[in-house]
């Protein structure tokens, strides 16, 4: 709870006492008779010794009652800035118990208060909101508040009070320490009615999270603004100390620890009109108000002077020479110190009754901020004495603690299960006397009477209270429960944390891939980078991050990757190669992809850029394209060479066939004849093989022709089938066609027969000795060409490579041939604008299909 404000004395009072100070003269005493030399003499020993002892007292005396005035008016001044600083304290406690404050709440507020029932001190409250700070703007904290209304409140309303250097010092001390702040000397402008006034400014920081932050980190950034109240220094002073007072004593304020004149706050003599002797008595002294430092220069005038009882001392020595005077004098003196005395008494017993009174309002205003305290939406309690005896608790506090009787009763008896959990910090603060506080504080307690133990999380803040001497003698308790918040964080966190996580995988993943992996958000800087741009470019990750692309590849560069960029950003995956220099010198060729990165609602958020390194590809492939060519090249020339000796091989044969044929039977002439015709079969195998290699020869050459002329796919098959027809029979192989009587269309006749006779060539070579059956049917568009064996059968696994180069899916041991059929009779079949595929399975035989078009591809060339 915060210290309870001092009454204020009213305008126009006077002190008692003065009636008691008179200036009559002492009356002359008979003289003793005795000698003039013995009257003499004693009476110069009596004045030296009584003049010396008078003097002394006299100065102690008047000392003490200069210094007890300035000892007042220093509490005074204390008195009346703390009972601001507790209205401030109430206000800022207002801000921080509600999420938002609307200015109405806060004219309600204000109004209740009944600020006119304070005197001139705070004549009015303001509130100034923290803005946010962007990165190219100062700090700034704009009035939002100010009442009561006042025709500068227009104004007033979003100035920037951190835009003055005076007021951004408070405001700065404020929030560093969490504690009140007086400003400097200042000229009150828009934040106050009393525009042009000398005075200063209270400033109350307001902390989101209801507690006093114990870190400066966490007080800077949990601040919402600040809670002020500006004064003027002539009205407040002039009411503190009225004209009574001032013709007595006056002083001097300065801001700071100097009496420099340029940090006059105010001077209470200013209106009186003295003489300009200088005082007889001076002090100084120095206050902390809000954690600024005032200097006071007390001096005493005419009136307060007159009443010093030194300034008889001269009078008793000049009537010293006479014992009668002297005595008279003394007795004269006494009479008057005593009178003195009694005007002291008189004025004591007059403060007494104005502490009284004093105390009376205190309490007034006591139960005014306890009827606050008690509609606060937040535990309040204050326990006193080391017993922590309930000495209040508002209402909040007892909704928390179940309604349990609480009053009067210990903490550990009220509240048993606290003893376990937070009795210990309670003490702790009791005893060192400092203020104790705690975040999101798990608390086990049964929060209603007779039920169970519920963990609920509080912030908390305790605060030790002090006597007037500065001993602590209870604890005021401010709690906020946080259950709710701290569940939400944590899920928050949780989020936050599985997203770290994601994100440290997902930079160790990419760090080991030989390929640049960044993202680039809608600004074209880089969020993320992978390790491979150290290896690449020479340049940390860590420093690539917050570049544009423009700054890290250069102008250059980005001129080139622009409109790509700008393609990504626009939606459009873009992927191309391109060839980068490096900072060595060398040059890589690379292949980029752009991939956009939308959110939930489909907008572009960023771009993940992949690039591969294809230098090393790119080489091996020109060795591969050279050496495919150079084999090409090989398998052309030795194809033609190979060939050219076949066809007077061929005669030979034909030639030595028919020679037999003009020859009696005899065994010589059958085993010719036997020779002869194995000759020309081997002859034939050769002639295919060749035909073969020169077909991928020309296939891996581009040079692979067609000729589209139109054709009867029926007859030619029928054609094909008559000349296979043998070398089925041979293998015990019958083939059956089923096809239509005719179909027509466009093709390359001599391509087609060749698909359907490798087709059937590999049905009789692996399909010995079962039938063989050829479908072909006519569709809308084309035709489906279907040959079925129940050979060996193919296992799924081989089944998509037997279309390539020189591959097999059974050893060259039991099968001859070199593996180019079906890739010749593939890229046929796709020239042709079709497709061929297989179903088999091992051991039940395979069927290949084939779809062609009945009429040529749209763009082929039209034969002759």
């Amino acid at each position: 709870m915060p210290p309870l404000p001092t009454p204020r004395p009213a305008p126009g009072d006077s002190r008692p006492g003065a009636a008691f100070v008179d200036g009559a003269s002492p009356a002359s005493r008979r003289r003793m008779g005795l000698t003039p030399v013995t009257v003499l003499s004693i009476c110069l020993v009596v004045t030296a010794l009584s003049t010396g002892g008078f003097l002394l007292t006299t100065r102690g005396w008047d000392d003490t009652r200069f210094e007890n005035f300035a000892r007042l008016s220093q509490e005074r001044i204390l008195a009346h800035l703390g009972a601001d600083t507790a209205l401030l304290l109430g206000t800022a406690g207002f801000f921080t118990a509600s999420d938002h404050v609307t200015p109405e709440e806060f004219r309600l507020y204000v109004e209740r208060l009944g600020l006119q029932r304070y005197g001139l001190g705070i004549r009015e409250m303001g509130y100034s909101r923290r803005l946010p700070a962007r990165p190219d703007q100062n700090e700034a904290h704009a009035i939002t508040s100010l009442e009561p209304v006042s025709p500068r409140q227009p104004e007033a309303l979003g100035f920037d009070m951190f835009s003055r250097p005076i007021h951004r010092e408070a405001m700065e001390r404020a929030w560093r320490t969490g504690m009140p702040a007086l400003s400097g000397k200042l000229t009150l402008g828009v934040e106050s009615g009393a525009t042009g006034q000398e005075g200063f400014v209270l400033f109350i920081p307001v902390y989101q999270g209801h507690a006093v932050p114990p870190s400066e980190p966490e007080r800077w950034r949990t601040l919402a603004g600040f809670v002020y109240g500006p004064m003027a220094a002539e009205a407040l002073f002039s009411e503190i100390f009225p004209a009574a007072f001032q013709r007595r004593v006056t002083f001097r304020l300065y801001d700071g620890r100097t009496p420099a004149p340029e940090a006059l706050l105010y001077d209470s003599g200013a209106p009186l009109k003295t003489a300009s002797a200088p005082p007889r008595l001076t002090t100084t002294a120095h206050i902390e108000v809000a954690g600024r430092p005032w200097t006071l220069v007390f001096s005493s005038q005419p009136e307060f002077e007159r009443t010093l009882m030194a300034s008889w001392a001269p009078a008793v020595g000049g009537i010293g020479t006479l014992m009668s005077l002297l005595v008279f004098a003394f007795a004269r003196s006494q009479q008057r110190a005593r009178k003195r005395a009694e005007a002291n008494e008189a004025e004591r017993a007059w403060l007494l009754a104005r502490e009284r009174g004093a105390r009376a309002e205190t309490e007034a205003q006591r139960m005014h901020l306890q009827q606050i305290f008690m509609q606060a939406p937040a535990v309040i309690a204050i326990l006193a004495g080391p017993q922590q005896v309930f000495e209040f608790a508002n209402t909040e506090c007892q909704k928390v603690l179940g309604h349990r009787e609480l009053l009067g009763r210990p903490l550990h008896e009220a509240v048993p299960d606290l003893r376990q959990h937070g009795q210990a910090l309670l003490d702790e603060a009791y005893r060192t006397g400092r203020a104790l506080s705690g975040r999101e504080v798990c608390l086990p307690l049964r929060y209603t009477v007779g039920g169970p133990l519920e963990e609920r999380y509080w912030d908390f803040f305790f605060q030790p209270r002090r006597t007037p001497e500065g001993r602590v003698d209870g604890m005021m308790v401010f709690a906020f429960e946080v259950t709710a918040q701290l569940q939400a964080r944590q899920e928050v966190e949780l989020s936050r944390e599985e997203a770290r996580r994601s994100a440290a995988q997902l930079q160790a993943i990419t760090d080991t891939l030989p390929a640049l992996v960044a993202y680039l958000d809608v600004t074209e800087r880089y969020r993320f980078a992978n390790q491979a741009y150290e290896t690449w470019f020479g340049v940390k990750p860590e420093l690539v991050l917050g570049k544009t692309a423009e700054e890290f590849v250069g102008p250059a560069s980005y001129a080139a990757v622009k409109d790509r960029l700008h393609r990504a950003l626009a939606g459009e995956t873009v992927q191309y190669e391109v060839e980068l220099p490096l900072r060595d010198g060398r040059k890589i060729y690379m292949q980029s992809n752009y991939l956009p990165d939308r959110d939930a609602q489909g907008h572009v958020r960023g771009i993940v850029v992949l690039a591969h390194d294809l230098t090393e590809r790119r080489k091996e492939e020109e060795i591969v394209r050279n050496a495919v060519r150079l084999r090409d090249e090989f398998l052309s020339v030795a194809s033609h060479e190979l060939k050219t000796p076949l066809t007077p091989l061929s005669l030979k044969l034909q030639a030595l066939a028919r020679a037999v044929e003009g020859q009696p039977e005899t065994p010589f002439t059958q085993k010719v004849r036997a020779h002869v015709e194995a000759g020309r079969k081997q002859l034939n195998r050769l002639s295919v093989l060749i035909g073969d290699l020169l077909d991928v020869s020309r296939i891996g050459s581009g040079q692979l022709r067609l000729r589209w002329e139109p054709v009867d796919f029926v007859a030619l098959i029928r054609d094909v089938v008559a000349r296979m027809e043998p070398e089925a029979q041979r293998v015990e192989s019958p083939l059956s066609v089923e096809a239509p009587g005719s179909v027509l269309g466009h093709s390359d006749r001599l391509r087609f027969e060749q698909v359907v006779e490798n087709l059937l060539t590999n049905a009789i070579k692996y399909g010995a000795g079962k039938p063989i059956r050829i479908f072909l049917n006519e569709e809308a568009a084309g035709v489906v060409l279907r040959v079925e064996d129940q050979g060996i059968g193919i296992a799924p696994e081989h089944q998509a490579r037997i279309f390539e180069r020189f591959e097999r899916a059974v050893s060259e041991r039991n099968y001859g041939g070199l593996g180019l059929g079906l890739y010749i009779t593939r890229t046929i079949v796709e020239l042709l604008g079709g497709t061929i595929r297989v179903q088999s399975q091992p051991g039940q035989g395979a069927a290949f299909t084939v779809e062609l078009p009945r009429q040529p591809p749209a763009g082929t060339p039209s034969p002759g």
